[in-house]
């Protein structure tokens, strides 16, 4: 996974965050205003009262621009994410005093503390997960740094078929090695990424302490789901 994003990254970082971009002219403009949208939709859309406004973090953090508009709303903002060159680009890309990058594993949320976060964000990162192991991984994490109350707010790939979608992902390995992909690697498996049920992905998040409070657009590629650690 690193791999694939660190080429991704100085191959064309914009378009690799957010691919409705044109791949030779990415709108700068259009790029930041998207991420204001989703940190408007992870904060104004939850539906129930975040415990502060001290700590955002936010899981897969790209080039920075969710972490820059929470900066607007939270004390402190976190960015972690696997790549060290989307780290280095979002350093570069966002000046805000509030806001810093880390570099994670994958799994992991590096240096934070428990019961720390009010609010933890995440957006195309779980449906680019190869696994689900990976998936439930991080959502035990957040629900370990969250705060009583504190809120994970999540998109994530809900669209039927699990097994059929598995066995497009070797379908596309198998036209990549004979050189028929994808030319923007869109169809590898890092970016194909796993489907996880709404059901599954209950049993996830009720395991690790959370419990759903919202959903929007189930059963979709751009499922939202907001889950709050108990008080």
């Amino acid at each position: 996974m690193r791999n694939y994003w660190d080429d991704a990254a100085e191959r064309n970082a914009m378009f690799y965050v957010d691919t409705s971009l044109d791949y030779d002219h990415p709108d700068q403009e259009k790029f930041r205003v998207g991420g204001a949208r989703i940190a408007a939709i992870a904060v104004d859309q939850c539906p129930v009262a975040l415990p502060g406004h001290e700590l955002a973090v936010e899981i897969g953090s790209g080039l920075g621009r969710v972490c820059s508009a929470l900066a607007e709303r939270f004390e402190h903002v976190v960015g972690v994410d696997i790549s060290a060159a989307m780290v280095r680009r979002a350093r570069e890309l966002v000046d805000a005093s509030a806001v810093e990058f880390r570099v994670g594993d994958g799994v992991t949320l590096p240096g934070l503390a428990d019961s720390s976060a009010d609010l933890v964000v995440t957006f195309t990162v779980f449906q680019h997960a190869p696994t689900r192991r990976m998936i439930r991984a991080n959502i035990q994490e957040a629900a370990r740094i969250l705060r009583p109350g504190g809120v994970l707010a999540m998109q994530w790939n809900a669209t039927p078929g699990v097994l059929r979608w598995r066995a497009h992902r070797i379908r596309m390995a198998v036209l990549g090695r004979l050189g028929r992909a994808d030319r923007h690697g869109r169809d590898a498996a890092q970016f194909l990424g796993s489907r996880v049920p709404q059901a599954a992905m209950d049993r996830m998040l009720g395991d690790s302490g959370l419990r759903r409070v919202g959903l929007v657009e189930p059963g979709t590629l751009f499922t939202w789901a907001w889950a709050q650690k108990a008080i």
